[in-house]
């Protein structure tokens, strides 16, 4: 029984730790941008095991979560994440004129019902 219970606790500490080191290589990775050049290269074919989403010192706040398999893994998977949706700046613009031409038409389509009952 003894042995159980310090077994519990030493998995719920790791566990602990586990999601400590998961938290910061999520904040670390926040601030992650892959270079333009190699993201217009490549866009979406990279996978997250790729050496270009790897951790580097001065990336990091702690450089000695380096060395942790968990904490790269984390920061690998959360950068990759943060790259995988990029997007041009030519798709925000057509997503903008798109927006603007569908409010047109409503906002045409909005005067003509009511200038429709006027017009007999």
């Amino acid at each position: 029984m003894l042995f159980s219970a310090w077994l519990s606790t030493a998995v719920c500490q790791q566990k602990a730790q586990r999601d400590s080191l998961i938290k910061a290589a999520r904040a670390d990775a926040k601030s992650f941008r892959l270079d333009d050049a190699v993201w217009k290269k490549y866009r979406r074919k990279l996978a997250y095991t790729s050496d270009y989403f790897k951790p580097h010192p001065a990336d990091v706040k702690n450089a000695a979560l380096l060395s942790d398999s968990v904490f790269v893994h984390a920061y690998r998977h959360e950068a990759f994440k943060r790259n995988k949706h990029r997007r041009t700046a030519g798709h925000y613009v057509l997503v903008g004129v798109g927006a603007a031409a569908g409010l047109f038409v409503a906002g045409m389509v909005a005067i003509l019902i009511a200038i429709g009952p006027n017009m007999n």
